[in-house]
């Protein structure tokens, strides 16, 4: 199947609607609309610390996580609605409802009205990055699908820096109005929809299918809750025994939608070379993403003692060196001198070679010797960004586009949390392996050993510095075991990286794909139905 047409008995062309007068501005609404959903857990994440505190939450975990579990299970249903309803409208409702969620959170007296506020935040944030992302090819100019992806990609990275930025600014002040951000973003944006964005046909459900988005919904929060408490514990029956659940009512839904004449997504396009290799790229965008960004944190201040600012300064040339090739490579490939195959093979080397480089130079101490590092794993992980959103959108059939088009943020978040998941027990299996090996070379009795690794696990959670000899020892051996398994991380990543960019060449290249979309003017669209929002 070529990537430019669309698959049987569906069409990828985009549905007729109000022509949009400004599609530079147009595009970059889109991705601060994106940004609110990247800024909104980057500052939970800041805030909740505080929040812990002035709520006397005890664990946080339910807290950290409830948010992007709601986003995930409710995305591709919200998706499914801006088909129905108009997707101006659901746009404008969604971000409604945001700001509800998050004057929840700000308000929130007790830690039952925080989960709650972080629901209803998640749920709206979801449906606003579905409908912004989806927005984007009625945007952009016939042709330039690419492009306008790689606009949208570095004006999302811009903004959610600086969102991000000002967030973390007001929860140093008081957790609470780091929680208006968003809201404020989110009601200057509901008065600027309808002057930017164009109005979009509706189209008939093809069908409610409840069961089914239950079904889904379900599954993708067992699953992926299951696949954060791993990082705890691999032998957590809470873990497995939710991965289990998450993985048997996702093998349900699936038969039950290709059974179903009423379904709400088409599984078959999950049998669609080109929109397999877009998942791939979904792949090393977002597990690339969670591996560099949280280890590299974390080996920063750990290993190199840097502080929270200075941390947030040396991430900058990954953010900087995305914004770059987002542009660079969106322009390359509308151009026509580059394909999608190319690009996605393209960003699998860079972003290993860059993971390599971290990988040789962990040991540094300096800004400068992460720098090529750095800025290779940005470019790369964005380089791929770039056919992960135009072919899904390419391949989008008019009759689901909603819901294919959303489904993007669930396995961005499936993939991410298996980054997450994945580099914390492999850095911390390989870290506290390495520091009783350490401890017990050095003669510490076998007995004395679990006291040396708390004083290690104090230090990671409090940042308490042990007083007592054998604690001192303990962390200056988990801090060179840390190293260790840092690189190794980084090699398997790269592995993995390199292994993407391949398979989705391989896949593009059988799909007989050349580049950007150039929408066929033969395919029809199903009918309309009259209003539109």
């Amino acid at each position: 199947m070529s990537a430019t047409t669309p698959p049987a008995g569906a069409s990828a062309a985009q549905p007729a609607q109000s022509p949009v007068k400004r599609p530079a501005l147009a595009l970059t609404f889109l991705g601060i609309l994106a940004a609110l959903q990247g800024t909104d857990p980057n500052i939970a994440s800041t805030a909740l610390v505080g929040a812990a505190r002035g709520l006397d939450m005890g664990s946080t975990s339910l807290a950290a996580s409830i948010s992007a579990l709601a986003l995930a299970a409710t995305a591709i249903s919200t998706g499914l609605l801006a088909d129905s309803l108009g997707r101006r409208k659901v746009l404008q409702v969604a971000l409604i409802v945001t700001i509800i969620g998050d004057l929840v959170v700000f308000l929130a007296p007790d830690t039952a009205f925080y989960l709650l506020g972080r629901v209803i935040a998640g749920i709206g944030l979801g449906a606003v990055y579905g409908a912004a992302f989806a927005y984007i090819r009625a945007c952009a100019k016939p042709g330039k699908l690419a492009a306008a992806m790689g606009v949208f990609t570095a004006v999302l990275m811009v903004a959610t820096m600086i969102l991000t930025f000002a967030g973390g600014a007001l929860s140093s002040l008081e957790w609470r109005t780091a929680f208006l951000v968003v809201p404020i973003a989110s009601a200057i944006s509901f008065f600027i929809v309808p002057i930017l964005l164009p109005k979009e046909p509706r189209f008939s459900l093809p069908g409610k299918d409840i069961l089914g988005q239950v079904l889904l919904g379900l599954g993708i929060i067992a699953l992926l809750g299951g696949i954060g408490e791993l990082g705890k514990s691999l032998t957590s029956p809470i873990a497995l025994g939710a991965i289990a659940v998450g993985i048997v009512l996702l093998v349900i839904w699936v038969i039950w939608e290709k059974r179903d004449s009423n379904r709400f997504f088409p599984v078959s396009i999950l049998k669609n070379p080109v929109f397999v290799a877009a998942i791939v790229a979904g792949f090393i965008y977002n597990f690339g993403n969670a591996v560099v960004f949280l280890q590299l944190t974390n080996l920063w201040q750990y290993v190199n003692g840097l502080k929270t600012l200075e941390v947030s300064m040396w991430q900058l040339p990954l953010l900087l060196a995305g914004i770059i090739a987002g542009l660079v490579t969106g322009r390359l490939m509308s151009s026509g001198k580059l394909s999608a195959r190319a690009v996605l093979l393209l960003g699998g080397v860079v972003s290993a070679a860059g993971m390599v480089l971290l990988a040789l130079t962990h040991t540094g101490t300096s800004f400068w010797a992460f720098l090529p590092g750095e800025f290779l794993v940005g470019a790369g992980v964005v380089i791929a960004a770039v056919p992960y959103g135009s072919l899904i959108l390419q391949e989008a059939p008019a009759k689901y586009y909603g819901p294919v088009s959303s489904s993007r943020l669930t396995f961005g978040q499936f993939f991410y949390a298996i980054g997450f998941a994945a580099s914390t027990i492999v850095i911390d299996k390989l870290t506290i392996g390495g520091t009783t090996a350490k401890l017990e070379a050095a003669g510490v009795p076998a007995t004395q050993v679990g006291t040396g690794l708390d004083a290690v696990t104090t230090y990671a959670a409090q940042s308490t510095a042990p007083t007592s000899s054998l604690g001192k020892e303990a962390l200056a051996d988990a801090t060179a075991s840390y190293g260790l398994a840092f690189a190794t991380m980084m090699y398997i990543t790269a592995a993995l990286m390199l292994l993407g960019g391949v398979a989705g060449y391989v896949l593009l290249k059988r799909a007989g794909d050349h580049g950007d979309d150039p929408t066929p003017k033969s395919v029809k669209h199903p009918a309309p139905s009259t209003s539109s929002g």
